[in-house]
């Protein structure tokens, strides 16, 4: 006759568990974070380059809130406009000397095409012409030289490298 074995009962191990991390997760967790605090680093100061830039062009932007406030500026406002933010970001000593034909060719060097110096003579006269007795013709054109400054803003800054002078 056959006698039944005397077996002790199974006991199973426990269940691997997440904790504590292996070396390889704890690098992925680590890389993860550097990642995302670069990219917030590179956002943040991309902002704080474009904020100068942004206050420009709200001065381009018609005002919703206000309707009897001018929908654009004067072409001379807008040359102020642009002048304030190119002193924002190129050197001072380089940028705030710059008049007349001089300030008109370094607005041209910081674009691939040409806007400013073509346009001396209209901008000589617009510059000091009464906005009163206009007609439409000489409103187009204003309104053209100040879509210009604009174009200018949007293009040129904040400077490429190597576009100081």
């Amino acid at each position: 006759m056959k006698q039944p074995l005397d077996l002790s009962p199974v006991i199973a191990p426990d269940a691997p568990t997440w904790w504590p991390l292996a070396w390889g997760w704890w690098a992925v967790i680590i890389t993860a974070i550097a990642l995302i605090a670069l990219v917030f680093f590179i956002v943040k100061r991309r902002q704080k380059k474009q904020q100068a830039k942004n206050e420009a062009l709200a001065y381009f932007q018609p005002k919703k809130n206000n309707r009897s406030q001018k929908s654009s500026p004067s072409p001379s406002e807008a040359q102020d406009i642009i002048r304030q933010a190119a002193l924002s970001y190129f050197p001072r000593e380089k940028v705030a000397g710059l008049a007349g034909d001089d300030w008109l060719k370094f607005l041209d060097s910081q674009l691939a095409k040409p806007l400013f110096a073509t346009k001396q003579a209209q901008w000589q006269q617009t510059l000091y012409q009464d906005t009163t007795s206009m007609n439409d013709e000489q409103r187009k054109a204003h309104q053209q030289l100040v879509n210009d400054c604009e174009t200018w803003l949007r293009k040129a800054l904040p400077p490429k490298r190597g576009r100081y002078d």
